[in-house]
């Protein structure tokens, strides 16, 4: 799926539906999954999901604050099957945006070898849904996504 995110990412630069401006230090957010889970779980402490919100959101705030979008993978590794991750979850990139509330979507980036589909994650500023629209429109528009 990484691969193949990249190359959905190269796909967008070429067409010129975004313009790839790399970081001085790519963002490290702290891992959703226990905050994701303690606000689903009844009687749970959401105190740690909020500390870890909190985290993260200072560190997207500051991301943000220099670049337009963040491009990720939808998921690390690749889909797991009916019987379910074990303990293997490919839902950390979307869970932290989750938590985060800042808005995401998955473009389709292609199909690995395995036959299943893979995608390119967007992820804007919150209140930036228009941003996230537009890109998606434009790539769709100038052939930067895989469609199958």
């Amino acid at each position: 799926p990484v691969a193949l995110a990249r190359t959905a990412v190269n796909r967008l630069v070429d067409t010129g539906a975004v313009r790839l401006v790399r970081p001085s230090s790519p963002p490290r957010l702290l891992d959703p999954a226990p905050a994701w889970l303690a606000l689903r779980t009844p009687g749970a402490d959401p105190a740690g999901a909020r500390r870890v919100r909190a985290e993260n959101d200072r560190r997207l705030n500051a991301l943000f604050a220099r670049t337009d979008l963040l491009l990720t993978p939808t998921t690390p590794t690749a889909p797991h099957g009916h019987d379910g991750p074990g303990e293997v979850y490919s839902t950390a990139l979307t869970w932290a945006f989750n938590v985060s509330g800042h808005p995401a979507l998955s473009l389709p980036a292609g199909f690995g070898a395995d036959g299943c589909p893979a995608g390119l994650q967007l992820v804007a500023p919150r209140g930036r849904e228009d941003l996230l629209l537009a890109v998606a429109t434009e790539a769709e528009r100038r052939g930067g996504t895989t469609t199958g």
